[in-house]
């Protein structure tokens, strides 16, 4: 009989595994530069290479406009900036170094994404008509009408409410707000791809006052508007019943 072969340890399929943590608390508690360098690149930095495209893959980022290479190798230098502050009653090293990783991102995304707001927001250049600010209009008009009628209607709005804004809001904080609102609405047809947080974001930068009382004046104003919204459908205007006044889009 042939002897019985040697049975191979099986490696772990893990990339970032026992002893990447192993590793990492070993290159923190050392002083030779030389060893240091040597459990980096041998045993922490695949991990954290591949933890960094890991992530970027899965959470995707999308207002980061950076080749991904480039956003991976800022993610994991930045995961080597934070290597000393992990110890061993820190938890799972894996857990603590993706956390690290989603933050950076989140943070990098979130900033990328405010500043294409900004550029927007300030932007004289029209695009192709996008109907907005969905927590004011959250019936959604544009999927039972045309673009041209989402137009028409936000038209209406903003001459609605240019005349009967400090009418519904006796407060400065309000009326600061609902403007910012309005000026959003007459801005439309030139901000591409807004959602409710782009809205939160936006009148938070232009009022510098709290969610919060953001909510508050919105539903308020959305109120108001969803009965407009029937009115325009069933008539093609809007009336103002305390002046006796229509507003009809012109020709």
């Amino acid at each position: 009989m042939n002897p019985p072969e040697e049975q191979v340890p099986k490696q772990s399929k893990m990339y970032f595994n026992s002893d990447t943590e192993k590793a990492i608390i070993q290159y923190n508690k050392s002083v030779d530069e030389f060893e240091r360098e040597v459990i980096f690149r041998q045993r922490i930095y695949p991990a954290f290479n591949k933890l960094a495209e890991n992530i970027i893959n899965r959470f995707k980022f999308p207002y980061i406009d950076e080749h991904f290479e480039d956003i991976k190798n800022q993610v994991v230098s930045f995961l080597v900036l934070n290597l000393h502050k992990f110890t061993e009653d820190k938890g799972k090293a894996f857990s603590y170094f993706s956390v690290v990783a989603k933050n950076y991102l989140i943070l990098h995304n979130n900033n990328a994404y405010r500043e294409g707001l900004r550029s927007s927001y300030l932007s004289d250049s029209t695009s192709e008509d996008s109907f907005v600010l969905e927590e004011v209009l959250t019936t959604s008009l544009e999927s039972e009408t045309s673009r041209s009628d989402a137009r028409d209607f936000i038209n209406l709005l903003v001459q609605y409410w240019d005349f009967n804004l400090t009418k519904i809001f006796k407060k400065r904080k309000d009326i600061e707000i609902a403007n910012a609102v309005v000026e959003l609405l007459r801005r439309s047809n030139s901000i591409e791809n807004f959602n409710k947080k782009a809205l939160y974001l936006l009148i938070r930068e232009m009022t510098n006052h709290k969610t919060v009382h953001i909510t508050k004046v919105i539903n308020k104003m959305k109120v108001h508007v969803l009965q407009q919204m029937k009115e325009y459908r069933r008539t093609g205007h809007l009336s103002d019943p305390s002046m006796h006044f229509v507003y009809k889009h012109e020709e």
